[in-house]
């Protein structure tokens, strides 16, 4: 008996190991494999008619260099002009004219600034129902319009999805209906991202599989 229940613990810790380096290789190399494929595709037929080979991570390394040089040429005061002209060129097409705000909104959103910038406070509100409490972040208060309609002093509220914290509910909700926490944005996030098994405080001491 013994003997089994240290095979079963063996094999829970070789998991524990093992299983998280794997979802990490994983994960890395189909990000490298989507970025380098973006222009490696085309950049593999050029090298291989020119050396007779691919050279893998070409794609992607060209692709951080137009990265970088375009928000190089962005930053001046010509680049900035010209990028106004090319945006104002996309506006007018209307099925871009439609795509690309969204998708400018979400990509500053993600990597503009830090996400304390878009999230303001933590607080507990009563979804989906009055007898429980879900996390919210705080994004900004109300419009004056949906406040006037309503007679109330209303708070946007994001209720995020576990595991993402940047998708979810957006709920208009009266200021004195949030118990507002003294949780950091970070700790929110963590907790979230965790589906609440672990402590915010406690990731690092519970990041090793290894118990005594």
């Amino acid at each position: 008996m013994m003997k089994e229940i240290k095979k079963k613990r063996y094999f829970i810790t070789g998991l524990l190991i093992v299983l998280p380096i794997l979802i990490t290789a994983y994960l890395f190399i189909s990000l490298f494999a989507f970025f380098d494929n973006i222009l490696g595709r085309y950049i593999s037929r050029l090298t291989l008619a020119l050396f007779g080979y691919k050279i893998p991570g070409l794609g992607l390394l060209v692709f951080a260099g137009i990265i970088f040089f375009t928000g190089f040429f962005a930053t001046n005061f010509i680049g900035r002009r010209f990028m106004r002209y090319l945006e104002s060129f996309w506006f007018r097409f209307p099925i871009v004219k439609k795509v690309y705000p969204a998708a400018k909104q979400i990509t500053h959103f993600l990597f503009g600034e830090k996400l304390q910038g878009k999230f303001q406070k933590v607080a507990l509100a009563r979804f989906p129902h009055k007898d429980c409490y879900s996390l919210g972040f705080i994004t900004n208060e109300t419009t004056e319009s949906i406040k006037a309609k309503t007679g109330k002093d209303l708070m946007n509220v994001l209720i995020p999805t576990v595991p993402n914290p940047i998708t979810g509910f957006l709920l208009f909700i009266p200021r004195e209906d949030l118990i507002f926490l003294d949780m950091t944005i970070e700790e929110a996030v963590k907790m979230i991202v965790s589906g609440g098994v672990l402590d915010p405080k406690d990731l690092l001491r519970h990041a090793s599989p290894i118990q005594d």
